[in-house]
């Protein structure tokens, strides 16, 4: 018999014999005090090992458990803080568009001598941004051509062009646009026209006024009530500044529109009106030094 196989003999009894011993202390038939420290202090390193890796085992099952719960739990936040958000949002264009519905129904208590169609804007021309504007209301809603067009701040415009269900506004910042206009101050009552201005498309201008004409910064402007569209009284701005034109005894103002064009959402489509029209322009004094250019005009210039 080689070596190798005695070696293997050998270590198999001692193997069996180990067993052989550990099995009868179990039975508790013998208690070999030297054959336990024996297989203990054999024993302890594998155990330690064996006992580490399982704790380990253990830990890293349970750290990633709590991983996926803190993932599930910050998915969730995440999916409440937006809905948070986006009801916040919605909360604040509810209360946004509440103001703006109230301004407009408090107006319509006062202005009772009209009858309204409310109406949202849902365009406005991309060539002219600031010309006209498309308002979701239209025949099918009573709105004809011409009637004006007001919010609680005052004048916005009139209707051009409508269709079934759509129509279109002209901006009093229109350049095509002319309004009869009146000063409200009651020292001066100048009238005249105000037209949209190219030049200065967000500032209309009061144009054709005496060189002498009462008129200063902060005087309110309102509708005339001639030319046949706008009745008397609707507001359509300020004047903030008053330029005297070269070469003649004429003088022009620059108006701040009463209403904020940039921040226009609903509009009220005057529908009918207990205000008497007049289709004939107001007289004003003519510059004798200026033949043929009136104070107004021609009739039907101002509407």
């Amino acid at each position: 018999m080689g070596l190798f196989h005695k070696k293997t003999v050998i270590l198999l009894v001692a193997v069996l014999t180990v067993f052989l011993l550990v099995g009868l202390q179990a039975q508790g038939k013998y208690k070999f005090v030297f054959m336990e420290e024996f297989i203990t202090t054999v024993l302890a390193p594998v155990q330690s090992i064996v006992s580490n890796v399982g704790f380990n085992f253990r830990k890293v099952g349970l750290s990633t458990g709590e991983l996926m719960t803190a993932y599930r739990d910050n998915q969730a936040l995440r999916a409440e803080n937006e809905e948070i958000r986006q009801n916040n949002l919605n909360v604040a264009e509810i209360m946004a568009e509440n103001v703006r519905l109230r301004a407009m129904l408090d107006y319509k208590k006062v202005a009772n001598q009209f009858d309204f169609v409310t109406a949202a804007v849902v365009g406005r021309d991309l060539g002219t941004w600031n010309s006209t504007i498309t308002i979701n209301r239209g025949t099918a809603d009573g709105i004809t051509k011409d009637m004006p067009v007001v919010t609680s701040q005052g004048l916005v415009g009139n209707v051009v062009n409508v269709y079934t269900h759509v129509a279109k506004v002209q901006l009093i910042l229109d350049a095509r646009s002319a309004v009869g206009t009146l000063v409200q101050r009651p020292e001066s009552r100048v009238a005249a026209i105000v037209e949209g201005s190219s030049a200065t498309p967000l500032s209309p201008r009061m144009v054709n006024i005496a060189r002498d004409a009462d008129i200063i910064k902060t005087d309110k402007l309102i509708t005339s009530g001639f030319g046949g569209i706008y009745p008397k009284g609707l507001l359509i701005g300020e004047v903030v500044d008053v330029v005297n034109e070269e070469g003649g005894l004429l003088k022009y103002a620059s108006i701040k529109p009463a209403v904020d064009f940039d921040r226009l959402e609903e509009v009220l489509v005057i529908a009918r009106s207990r205000e008497p029209i007049s289709t004939l322009p107001p007289t004003t004094p003519v510059p004798s030094a200026a033949p043929g250019k009136a104070g107004i005009p021609s009739p039907g210039a101002g509407r």
